[in-house]
C-alpha cells in the first residue's frame, strides 16, 4: 500500500505541477465530451445529419483512445508538445491491442446477460413467500458482482497495463508476451494502486452525481446540479490521468 500512494502521489504532482500537460488533458477531455454529446443528441433525419453523425462516430473513439494514449505517455516528459507527439506516434497500436479487450468485453456481457435472463424466466409464476424463503435476490447479485469486479477492475487493469507494454514494444511482441503483462496487471502493487484510484475516479464522482442538494430555489438547486456535475466529471478525468501514470511509474520501478 505504501508504494501505491507513492506511486499515485508522484503521478497527481507530475500531471498537476504541468499546467500545459494539464491545459491538454482538459482540452481533449472536453473535446471528448462535447464530440459524445454531439453524436447522441444529432438526429439522422438529413444528409447534414448523417454526415455529422459519421463524423463524431469516428472523432469519439479517435479522441478516447487519444486521452489514453496521453494517460500512458505524460508521466514520462514534461513537455505538452511531447506528450501529444508520442501518443499520436502510438495511438494506431494502442488502438489494435485493446479490440481484444472489447470483444471480450461484448461477449462476457452477453453471457453473463443470458444467465440473469433464464433466472428471471425461472422465477415467474412463483409466489413472492416462496420468492424470500428461496432466496431469490442471490444469483443477481452474484452476476451483478461478477459484472463489477470483471468490467471495474480486471479488464480495465489488463487493457492498462497492455497500454503501458506497447509503449515500447510492437503489437506482435506485447501479444507474445501477455502472460507477463497480466502477471503485472494483478500484482498486489497495481491492484491497490488500481482500487485507491477507483475511489477518485469512480466512487467519488458517483457519490456527487446521485446525492441530492435540495432547495427551495429552483435556480439554486440547478446551480448546484451543474456545479456537482462539473466537479465530478473533472474528478473522473484526474482520478483516471493519475491513476493510469501511477500504475505506469510502478511498473518502472519494478523494472
Amino acid at each position: 500500500m505504501k508504494n501505491a500512494i507513492s506511486d499515485l502521489t508522484e503521478a497527481a504532482r507530475g500531471l498537476l505541477l504541468n499546467r500545459r500537460a494539464l491545459a491538454l488533458f482538459l482540452v481533449i477531455y472536453v473535446a471528448l465530451l462535447a464530440t459524445l454529446s454531439l453524436f447522441i443528441l444529432t438526429r439522422e433525419a438529413t444528409i447534414k445529419d448523417l454526415l455529422v453523425t459519421s463524423a463524431t462516430l469516428i472523432a469519439v473513439p479517435a479522441l478516447f483512445f487519444l486521452l489514453q494514449a496521453m494517460c500512458v505517455c505524460y508521466t514520462e516528459t514534461s513537455s505538452a508538445r511531447q506528450i501529444i507527439r508520442e501518443s499520436v506516434a502510438i495511438l494506431r497500436k494502442l488502438i489494435v491491442v485493446t479490440v481484444p479487450f472489447i470483444v471480450i468485453g461484448l461477449a462476457f456481457y452477453l453471457i453473463l446477460d443470458k444467465f440473469d435472463a433464464r433466472f428471471s424466466v425461472s422465477l415467474q409464476g412463483q409466489t413472492p413467500a416462496t420468492l424470500a424463503r428461496e432466496g431469490e435476490t442471490w444469483p443477481r447479485v452474484v452476476i451483478s458482482a461478477i459484472r463489477l469486479v470483471t468490467f471495474g477492475m480486471v479488464l480495465p487493469l489488463a487493457c492498462i497495463h497492455t497500454w503501458i507494454a506497447i509503449r515500447r514494444g510492437d503489437v506482435r511482441k506485447v501479444l507474445s508476451t501477455f502472460k507477463p503483462i497480466l502477471t503485472r496487471a494483478f500484482a498486489l502493487r497495481s491492484v491497490e494502486t488500481y482500487v485507491v484510484g477507483f475511489a477518485v475516479f469512480g466512487i467519488l464522482p458517483y457519490l456527487l452525481i446521485i446525492v441530492r442538494t435540495p432547495s427551495e430555489r429552483a435556480w439554486l438547486e440547478i446551480s448546484l446540479l451543474g456545479t456537482r456535475l462539473a466537479v465530478a466529471f473533472v474528478l473522473m478525468l484526474i482520478g483516471w490521468v493519475i491513476t493510469v501514470g501511477a500504475l505506469q511509474r510502478g511498473t518502472l520501478a519494478e523494472g
